[in-house]
């Protein structure tokens, strides 16, 4: 829950943000702000704080290579993150297709695959370094994960696929195919 704090946070002080340079952000531009912000916080997390944070989470069947597991995760969160806050247009301009969608895809495969941590934290009753919040955090807290992985494929665009007459899909940037 902590997390969605994070994104919450950071999604309201990018929309207050963008009001105040006269760029205003939609509904889906300021969650896609707070998700990819949030994730790139717990991305750098993950390395700074692998082994007495992350480490301990991770499940005793892959836990002979925890520390891999926690940067992969962390490098994952990075690499998402980036992708939701590049902007369109740098994408076109390299030539390279809306790779929004695409990080908010991944990053929703990843979140469903490390729920399994967050259930093996609630079922051992540990604590974790940082996220002192009583064993009935741990128990909530993957309850969450159906609510992250919606909104990381509301935010990049990937769901609910927009209706192509609709207003949201003419003002959504179309992607340019390179010509041959």
């Amino acid at each position: 829950m902590s997390f969605l704090l994070f994104i919450c946070s950071f999604g309201a002080v990018a929309w207050a943000v963008s009001r105040l340079l006269k760029r205003p952000l939609d509904l889906r531009g300021a969650m896609r702000w707070g998700m990819g912000l949030g994730f790139m916080f717990t991305g750098v997390d993950h390395f700074v704080s692998a082994s007495t944070r992350y480490a301990p989470m991770i499940p005793d069947a892959l836990a002979q290579h925890a520390l891999a597991w926690v940067y992969l995760t962390g490098a994952a969160e990075l690499a998402g993150g980036l992708g939701l806050l590049v902007p369109v247009p740098v994408y076109e301009r390299l030539g390279l297709p809306n790779l929004q969608k695409q990080a908010g895809i991944w990053l929703s495969v990843m979140l469903a695959c490390v729920v399994a941590a967050n259930i093996n934290v609630a079922l051992k009753g540990q604590t974790v370094q940082g996220l002192e919040f009583g064993a009935w955090y741990f128990w909530i807290r993957p309850l969450f994960q159906p609510v992250f992985i919606a909104w990381a494929l509301y935010c990049s665009g990937a769901w609910p696929k927009r209706a192509a007459g609709s207003p949201q899909a003419r003002a959504t940037p179309s992607i340019r195919q390179p010509s041959r």
